[in-house]
């Protein structure tokens, strides 16, 4: 009989209260951190970024029950479309997994064409 007892709160003490996932949570134009414990039933971190080249990447970060993962292929990605990446360790969404760094696309495209209107008005005339 000691045995089965010892036995048994041996198993309460080993499988103990489940450790909520923690993931940050927030919702920035950046990589936002911000972490914080999710709710019991949340298995996910999620990050969703949506592409906005003219006002800037959205980037929203939070705690999912369930999570699809979507991703865009690189140079097909126009305005208002979305990643979605999922993982399952604590602060697993840290880092961005942008399917498309549209900014800097749009940054070196508008630096291309500014320089190419610089040289077409400061040339000599030929």
């Amino acid at each position: 009989m000691k045995t089965v007892l010892l036995l048994l709160v041996g198993l309460a003490v080993a499988t103990g209260p489940a450790r909520a996932l923690q993931c940050h949570v927030c919702s920035s134009t950046s990589n936002c951190k911000q972490p914080q414990t999710c709710s019991a039933n949340s298995r996910y971190c999620r990050t969703m970024t949506t592409v906005e080249p003219l006002s800037g990447n959205l980037v929203k970060k939070d705690c999912a029950d369930t999570c699809t993962p979507s991703y865009s292929q690189q140079g097909q990605v126009s305005s208002g479309v979305q990643s979605t990446h999922c993982c399952q360790g604590d602060l697993c969404n840290e880092r961005l997994y942008s399917a498309a760094p549209a900014r800097t696309l749009l940054s070196s495209g508008a630096l291309g064409l500014v320089l190419g209107l610089l040289t077409l008005l400061l040339a000599p005339s030929l």
